[in-house]
């Protein structure tokens, strides 16, 4: 057998994050801002423009975040400040951290597993592979997506490695090595399958994994890296699976 550990990203690849993330940002600004008395400058906002500005300024800003440039709560201060200049809405020190974390706590909600997801999975462990997943990300938020996708039934909660938890984050190569002591498993025989380049393909890669570019949003390669396999859906990347492994769909 080619692999005998697999571990998944989880946000854009067990499941749509970009739709769990509108969703729940248009219902955070709606709850927090847009009910209230008359007069309210929020109210004259359309949540799903302030959304499109929000999903700008977060796609924009990315690459300073993702070159390590600024932390990820400096990331999302960002992303939230400059949306509110946009629509000339008022704004405090600390809005950004109320906001995002009453984000947090809807996100999972609206978390919904692509198709095939439970019967990859279950294929897999019935082959005796060990799973896991490895996330950037807080571990309450991040534990609170694996339980409402129904992971906690493929996938044991020891195996779920979240970098607040590791005091690491990929794609340095100790969050690779961090989850293979946590799974008991070893770089030979290891693929990564997540949805960032940069940080999934190119982490997995240079920690000695092997590593399938399941590039959900269309996403350029940077460097000369060579994964295993890049598809554009979890489907692919599930025939790829049974094939690589000799196993019958």
């Amino acid at each position: 057998m080619r692999w005998n550990t697999i571990c998944f990203d989880l946000d854009n690849t067990l499941f749509s994050h970009e739709d769990a993330f509108e969703q729940a940002v248009k219902h955070t600004f709606y709850t927090m801002y847009q009910t209230g008395s008359t007069g309210n400058p929020f109210a004259e906002v359309d949540a799903k423009d302030w959304f499109r500005t929000f999903k700008y300024h977060s796609d924009l800003l990315w690459a300073y975040y993702e070159q390590n440039n600024w932390t990820h709560d400096e990331y999302r201060k960002k992303r939230f400040d400059e949306t509110m200049k946009a629509f000339s809405l008022p704004y405090a020190r600390g809005d950004a951290e109320q906001f995002h974390e009453q984000y947090e706590k809807v996100v999972a909600d609206f978390c919904v597993p692509f198709e095939g997801v439970y019967e990859l999975l279950d294929r897999l462990l019935k082959e005796g592979l060990r799973l896991g997943i490895i996330t950037n990300g807080r571990t309450k938020t991040q534990r609170k997506k694996w339980q409402k996708l129904q992971l906690d039934s493929f996938i044991p909660e020891s195996h779920l490695i979240v970098s607040e938890e590791a005091a690491v984050e990929k794609p340095e190569r100790e969050m690779f090595d961090y989850a293979l002591q946590q799974l008991q498993g070893e770089t030979a025989g290891s693929l990564f399958i997540g949805d960032s380049w940069e940080l999934d393909v190119q982490g997995a890669i240079h920690a000695g994994w092997d590593a399938v570019f399941l590039n959900t949003r269309g996403e350029e390669r940077t460097t000369s890296d060579a994964p295993a396999a890049e598809h554009k859906s979890f489907q692919e990347t599930a025939r790829f699976l049974l094939q690589s492994l000799r196993l019958k769909g």
